[in-house]
């Protein structure tokens, strides 16, 4: 918010009309950074937000799933890790852990 404004005014406008009041008494020459800022954090909200909606989708498909299907992921998770545990190089266990991660769509 801008110090030089009444308070009244700012409480009387939007958020949305206060970035864009602070955005036009930036001087030119910072708009470029200015933009790269707010970029940024859109897409840092953006991504935060669909990773919780992820990991919330996630948490309930496991949460409300049948005892034979929630054993069976158990299984699956556990047999993933111990075979990770025996591979002998890290370059080895990174590699398979990319590929866990690129997997989309695979419920374990």
């Amino acid at each position: 918010m801008n110090n030089n404004q009444p308070l009244t005014a700012q409480s009387s406008t939007t958020p949305r009309a206060e970035l864009l009041l602070e955005i036009q008494q930036t001087p030119e020459q910072y708009l470029p950074e200015l933009l790269q800022i707010v970029r940024l954090f859109r897409q840092s909200v953006t991504m935060k937000q669909t990773s919780l909606n992820n990991w919330e989708n996630a948490l309930n498909e496991i949460n409300h799933s049948d005892a034979v299907k929630q054993q069976e992921r158990k299984t699956n998770i556990k047999k993933i890790f111990e075979s990770w545990n025996e591979l002998d190089e890290e370059e080895e266990q990174q590699n398979i852990l990319e590929i866990i991660e690129s997997m989309k769509g695979i419920s374990i």
